[in-house]
């Protein structure tokens, strides 16, 4: 279903609108002030990194050796182990031995922090239907079903990009 060159002509106008939206939805989404919100919203004294770091050992859904962590944030070693230090006095991670290497920690949820990501999670989800608010079912069917097939594309050529 790709096209060609005079498909994409066609489509310019389309292409652009779409990446404008998109440009906002970024914009939007990585604001501080919405990032606030939600976490007020959930009754959550959470700051981004910590939330960002809650969230990748949630989608691992394991526990996660320090480096590991550093590598999949994109930020240096020292700076993730204060995070995780202040995130482990507040009962949210905790460290445990590496069964393969005795010398390095593994980092892992606690209870509390999964119940932390619940409630950011809720929040999260009660904004996107107050965005959503008066969209019919067929709208929002149709929009999830392109969102993420454009999802799908953009996660395959990120992979692609790292396997160059």
């Amino acid at each position: 279903m790709g096209r060609g060159g005079e498909g994409l002509k066609l489509a310019d106008g389309s292409v652009n609108q779409i990446q404008g939206a998109f440009g906002i939805v970024a914009r939007s989404m990585g604001q501080v002030r919405v990032h606030e919100r939600l976490l007020q919203a959930a009754g959550v004294r959470l700051d981004r990194a910590g939330a960002a770091l809650l969230h990748m050992l949630q989608v691992r859904g394991d526990s996660v050796r320090v480096t590991g962590l550093a590598d999949l944030l994109g930020v240096d070693t020292p700076t993730v182990t204060r995070k995780i230090q202040q995130l482990e006095r507040g009962g949210l991670v905790a460290r445990h031995a590496d069964a393969d290497d005795h010398r390095a920690t593994r980092i892992r949820l606690t209870p509390a922090g999964r119940r932390t990501l619940e409630r950011v999670s809720r929040a999260r989800r009660a904004w996107f239907g107050r965005l959503l608010e008066g969209w019919d079912d067929v709208d929002l069917a149709a929009f999830a079903s392109m969102l993420g097939r454009f999802a799908d594309s953009l996660e395959r050529d990120l992979e692609d990009a790292r396997g160059s």
